[in-house]
């Protein structure tokens, strides 16, 4: 809704209300006048009715014209109105409050990696520069020669490696479906890390914002908590 627009719609209905009362003294009939400004409010009733119906749809009386005495249709348009006025501060005030993302409690892997570049902005190489550290922990875990996507596409695999071969496995049972779910959540997102996050960081020009920085870190801080908990399995 254009909140504005619908104030002026609302302000300017109030205003022929009282237009009408005034050209009415108290102890005189109806007259010409009165009757020209009650048409005027009628010809604004239906578009204030749907702004009144859209702020406070749980009442679906229909408003009158204010030449009906006994009508509360300028009650309800004034609270209308009080509402408008105050949406965007009760906005503000009445929002739950979001908790505050504290990067330095991330994976310290993750973290201490972008920490030394991201007081100068530069996001996307900060996130790059994590998603190394990263690949580079894994690489030393499993004494694997593979790097980035491949590394984590064969060491997070949920099948028992190939003689000689080495995997990032959780502890428990390989034949529980629970088990299974976790190690091949682990392996997906991983892949999806690497794939669309490392490698975009290393290959795109752009500038990231640093929401969206703080987001792909978050990920990569899950990676590596999960990765974490892993034991290496030697084939």
């Amino acid at each position: 809704m254009d909140i504005e627009w619908a104030k002026s719609k609302l302000e300017q209905y109030l205003a022929l209300c009282r237009q009408v009362k005034a050209a009415v003294p108290a102890g005189e009939y109806w007259n010409d006048r009165a009757a020209a400004l009650n048409d005027k409010a009628e010809l604004m009733l239906s578009t204030v009715q749907r702004i009144v119906f859209q702020v406070e749809p749980g009442n679906s009386e229909p408003l009158l014209p204010p030449g009906y005495s006994n009508s509360d249709t300028e009650l309800r348009v004034r609270r209308v109105l009080g509402a408008l006025q105050d949406a965007e501060e009760a906005d503000r005030h009445l929002t739950p409050s979001a908790p505050d993302f504290i990067a330095d409690r991330m994976h310290p892997t993750i973290w201490s990696a972008a920490a030394v570049i991201w007081d100068t902005g530069e996001y996307r190489v900060a996130v790059g520069q994590s998603a190394l550290a990263l690949a580079t922990h894994l690489k030393v875990r499993s004494k694997s020669k593979l790097s980035d996507r491949k590394l984590v596409q064969d060491v997070f695999a949920p099948d028992a490696p190939k003689p000689g071969g080495v995997r990032l496995q959780f502890p428990g049972d390989r034949d529980d479906e629970s088990w299974r779910s976790r190690q091949s959540g682990l392996h997906l997102l991983a892949q999806g890390a690497f794939a669309g996050i490392r490698n975009i960081a290393a290959h795109e020009g752009e500038p990231w914002p640093e929401q969206i920085a703080l987001e792909f870190l978050a990920v990569l801080s899950v990676l590596a908590r999960w990765a974490d908990e892993t034991e290496p399995v030697v084939g």
